[in-house]
């Protein structure tokens, strides 16, 4: 076969690869280690390469340590690597070097897991990878590329020494596959829908890639099982969205760790932006140049697709910055307040969720210049697994402790038949059941949005307070907030996941529009007969 000769000068194909790693060194040592997967980098980049007269492939600089780091997990699992991320610029060539990287690892591994098997020897039988998307054309593009490495005829020419043959098959509901006949290796496409129904398989290296849009249940419970015997790595790659998702809160996790890890640890978060893939690609830097005389280099989807930030204000109800700028620190929750009048709001429970009552004090005496009131929360009682007959006695129990002026109730569903019982069971207190309807449950997230933005709103947010079930769950639940359009409405709903609820925001919001309720009798106009 023809052996490429790379820029550095080393000349290698597969038998010299499997003949350097039988010389004498400790195979537990670091410089082993270090020099193992710096030659599988450069194995990588032969297996890839097309046949000479065309340019041998080559990581770019910036792709050379997100190399180094996904073939090093493969050698040396999961617990000691942990779960790697990788956000990137679009079209940048991220898929580009996890595909390389499978295909290479398919075929060298199980060679050299004879010759050390103290790292490689699980790789005996093969390497087991699963490729996982959102949807199953998202997940065939790193597939068809890992089909379209090992058979190339570079990799058929390497593969031949090993005397290796490939198979592709395929079934409805299983995703592809690709195999090496004599190793075992294997790579198999899945999608990680929600809606999907994966089988259970084994894998010792899986991607997920467009991660951002990826379901966190099913990453938990149906995929991360699959490495669980074989000490197996996870690997996600995507970009940036508006909205928070289990990749971003892996990323947020990998930078602390990154960041605060112990000595030794291995880095498990990689990025790079557009300036960085222009530096060393002169047609991606003519491409973004275009992009930013066509839509703008401030625009949200050039900042999210091509600068990886998290826009995380056009998608999220409130950031975690600004939701911490609402905490009080030096104030506590107020089991009771008689001094001025109070607003309350009921959200009722549908459901999983539960009911939820917000106590608002509103400084009805000092509005700013434009008419908006200072409001502090002053606690929540929620009920959980309780029959609505206890549920109205549980209610008026807690409101005697305040001086309430009104109270919103939810009418959608049960909470139209629960306004009415409080009124009956309230009399000297304003009552109103509130539609659900988008225009009406956008008038009151605009008017909580409003206090927000014009810090309007506080919070309890004294030690003592943190420590609360109700506190956590209310930072939780506004945290997990994400904005949603209905047609001209701006509504806020938890995301569509497990254990996401919105029944403390929701109550919250209810309570802060009673405070802009008109008391101007209702009135009614009628055709006049006598004209």
């Amino acid at each position: 076969m023809d052996v490429l000769d790379l820029e550095d000068g080393v000349d290698i194909d597969g038998e010299e690869l499997l003949a350097d790693n039988r010389e004498e060194m400790d195979e537990t040592s670091a410089e082993f280690l270090d020099d193992l997967v710096k030659k599988l980098i450069t194995f990588t980049e032969v297996f890839c390469s097309e046949p000479a007269p065309k340019d041998p492939f080559q990581f770019y600089p910036y792709q050379v340590p997100i190399a180094y780091s996904i073939i090093e997990s493969f050698i040396i699992g999961g617990h000691a690597s942990g779960e790697k991320t990788l956000i990137a610029t679009r079209q940048s060539g991220k898929s580009e070097i996890v595909a390389n990287i499978i295909a290479a690892m398919m075929a060298i591994l199980p060679q050299l897991a004879h010759v050390h098997p103290h790292w490689l020897g699980k790789y005996k039988n093969g390497v087991l990878v699963g490729v996982f998307a959102p949807t199953e054309e998202q997940a065939d593009t790193v597939f068809s590329r890992v089909v379209s490495k090992l058979t190339s005829d570079t990799a058929t020419d390497l593969l031949l020494e090993f005397d290796e043959t490939t198979g592709t098959k395929g079934s409805r509901g299983k995703g592809k596959v690709i195999t090496l006949g004599k190793s075992g290796s294997l790579c198999r496409m899945q999608t990680c829908n929600p809606a999907a129904k994966v089988e259970s398989k084994t894998y010792h290296f899986i991607f997920i890639d467009e991660a951002q849009e990826a379901d966190e249940r099913m990453i938990k419970k149906s995929i991360q099982p699959m490495l669980a015997s074989t000490n197996g790595v996870t690997v996600m790659g995507g970009t940036a969205q508006s909205y928070k998702s289990y990749f971003y809160n892996a990323i947020q996790r990998n930078k602390r760790m990154d960041v605060n890890g112990p000595r030794g640890h291995k880095q498990r978060h990689w990025e790079y932006d557009w300036r960085v893939a222009s530096k060393y690609n002169e047609n991606y830097r003519l491409f973004i140049k275009q992009k930013i005389t066509e839509i703008g280099e401030d625009a949200d989807e050039f900042r999210m697709s091509y600068n990886n930030e998290w826009l995380l204000e056009k998608g999220m109800f409130v950031t975690e910055e600004r939701l911490e700028r609402l905490y009080d620190k030096s104030m506590l929750l107020q089991k009771q307040f008689w001094r001025t009048e109070v607003v309350v709001g009921i959200d009722v429970a549908r459901s999983n969720d539960s009911t939820v009552v917000t106590v608002v004090w509103v400084d009805w005496d000092h509005p700013d210049p434009f008419g908006f009131h200072e409001h502090r929360v002053l606690d929540w009682l929620e009920i959980n697994d309780v029959e609505w007959e206890s549920q109205y006695f549980q209610i008026l129990d807690y409101l005697k402790n305040y001086n309430v002026m009104r109270i919103g109730v939810d009418a959608q569903g049960v909470g139209g038949a629960v306004a009415e019982r409080l009124q009956i069971l309230l009399p000297q207190i304003e009552v109103l059941g509130i539609s659900s309807d988008a225009k009406a449950q956008n008038d009151r997230w605009t008017h909580l949005t409003q206090l927000i933005q014009r810090e309007q709103l506080i919070v309890p947010g004294h030690s003592k307070a943190r420590r609360t079930k109700s506190w956590k769950k209310f930072n939780q639940q506004m945290t997990d907030l994400e904005r949603v359009m209905r047609g001209p409405h701006m509504l806020a709903e938890a995301p569509d996941e497990k254990g996401a609820f919105d029944d403390y925001p929701d109550s919250l919001a209810l309570a802060c529009h009673m405070s802009i309720q008109d008391t101007m009798p209702t009135m009614q106009v009628l055709d006049n007969p006598f004209f």
